[in-house]
């Protein structure tokens, strides 16, 4: 199954000073090959985050954290979802007595991507199992 890492996952693959770097690299070398996935929420997370000082420790200009995107969306296994549900779609239906507070929106949506995708969203957050109604459709990823 194609996997979709969340914006954390692709921070962690791209930063080396990131504390999962490792862990999200080993996570890579064995999903990488079977195909992996951004979409327009994850890539502008990662420029979000990649951007915010208080998450990378140095200065990153707009032009080398799209830059790293770049690199990263160049990997020849990789896959850019264009589409997304709509919020009409039954799969927010199912999730939505899961979520419980604005923080679980993004996940949520991501969850529902990977599950009309039919794709499995990659995460260090374990929290995103139990908002998960699909458990075929979620990776919690080992930070070790």
């Amino acid at each position: 199954m194609i996997a979709l890492p969340d914006v954390n996952v692709l921070v962690a693959l791209s930063w080396a000073h990131h504390p999962h770097h490792a862990a999200a690299h080993r996570w890579f070398a064995s999903a990488g090959p079977n195909g992996w996935a951004t979409c327009f929420t994850t890539q502008l997370g990662l420029l979000r985050l990649s951007l915010n000082p208080a998450a990378i420790p140095a200065e990153v200009t707009w032009d080398t954290a799209r830059t790293v995107l770049m690199n990263l969306v160049a990997h020849p296994n990789h896959r850019f979802v264009a589409k997304s549900p709509t919020l009409g779609d039954r799969t927010f239906d199912e999730i939505g007595s899961r979520v419980r507070g604005y923080r679980q929106i993004s996940d949520a949506g991501l969850v529902c991507l990977a599950r009309t995708e039919g794709m499995k969203l990659a995460s260090f957050d374990r929290g995103i199992a139990s908002l998960c109604p699909w458990p075929e459709n979620v990776e919690i990823l080992s930070a070790e």
